[in-house]
């Protein structure tokens, strides 16, 4: 079992490693909204303290790349359920509950390797948080990414086709970063807004990994919006919640048949076929052909 996980853990870095436009793009998409996004937000939300606006953003980019980390991790699965490694663990004599596993570790590793390649920005915005704070961070998106991958992997289980995914962007992914902490504190939503952020794990995860780049430099007007522990304990039961609810989902497709190479049940319905001379014959399913009629005589 150990042997599967890794081996498609291994699988997965080396296609990141030669897909370079996805590496392109881990640096180009937080780029793009902190020069914009910072720049202009910095002018509508002035800060009262010691951080600047750019500054408190850097954690919402940090989710930000885990986001869009783990979910086109979710869109490979898709792929790789029906033509990669998930469909030889699928036939393989093993729990079902490995592909799953695989897939979620192997996502948060991509997740976590794309966050660190960012982490100079840190020090170019002008933080300077301690070495422990670093490695809380760290932590902290590891634990994120965790958490988003388990996301990832249950839409996989329900996702038909590639094409598909065009919906999820648009009906997912930005709306969980909008309502999450990334742009603002998620306190500032209107009162209508507040069950959907609290449902939002980013909302969770942004704000754990604004502890250690912020902490004890927090503005008047920019915060956070819960404690550690809190962040902690709700991305570790949306972890588990997920992460069980993608295995059951991942075992009850109905198209694994085409994985597996097998023909789909009959149904049991049995009907009648009119013989010649008047003569009626049952058949054990629709389609399938009717029973010789043997003993008929003419007269």
């Amino acid at each position: 079992m150990i042997g599967a996980i890794l081996a498609v853990v291994i699988r997965e870095l080396t296609r990141f490693q030669r897909q370079r436009g996805r590496l392109v793009a881990t640096f180009a998409r937080p780029l793009l909204w902190l020069i914009v996004i910072g720049a202009g937000f910095e002018k509508l939300v002035p800060t009262e303290g010691t951080v600047s606006y750019k500054q408190f953003l850097l954690p919402g980019l940090y989710g930000m790349v885990v986001l869009f980390s783990t979910m086109l991790s979710a869109l490979a699965t898709v792929h790789d359920r029906e033509f990669g490694p998930i469909r030889m663990l699928l036939v393989a004599p093993l729990p079902r509950f490995v592909a799953v596993i695989a897939k979620t570790i192997s996502s948060s590793l991509l997740g976590v390797i794309q966050a660190v390649l960012l982490f100079p920005l840190i020090w170019i915005l002008g933080l300077r948080p301690s070495v422990t704070a670093v490695f809380e961070l760290l932590g902290a998106i590891a634990l994120a990414s965790f958490a988003l991958g388990s996301l990832g992997m249950v839409i996989a289980s329900r996702l038909r086709s590639i094409e598909n995914f065009a919906g999820i962007m648009n009906f997912l992914m930005f709306p969980m970063f909008f309502l999450s902490s990334a742009l603002y504190p998620a306190s500032l939503l209107p009162g209508f807004l507040q069950p959907l952020v609290r449902a939002d794990p980013l909302t969770y995860a942004i704000d754990l990994m604004r502890h250690p780049l912020l902490r004890g430099l927090y503005p008047g007007n920019l915060g956070t919006d819960y404690t550690v522990s809190f962040d902690v304990l709700v991305l570790l039961l949306v972890s588990f919640v997920l992460l069980a609810l993608a295995s059951l989902l991942f075992g009850e497709e109905e198209h694994l048949g085409k994985i597996l190479l097998v023909e789909p049940p009959r149904s049991g319905k049995r009907k009648l076929l009119r013989m010649p001379g008047g003569k009626r014959a049952e058949s054990a399913a629709a389609g399938a052909p009717a029973a010789p009629v043997t003993g008929a005589t003419s007269d």
